[in-house]
């Protein structure tokens, strides 16, 4: 949902206020199921 409303592919991770780490569209398509991927991408692109 954060993706969708600012237009972004990618996310800080954070702990506090330390950055550990980032984030992407691709990274939770990896681990989407496959046949909804398009339907994962689309949504956080509109």
């Amino acid at each position: 949902e954060t993706m969708k409303r600012h237009k972004v592919r990618r996310l800080p991770v954070i702990d506090g206020h330390d950055l550990i780490g980032i984030i992407s569209q691709g990274d939770i398509a990896r681990n989407y199921p496959e046949d909804r991927v398009g339907e994962l991408v689309e949504f956080i692109s509109s």
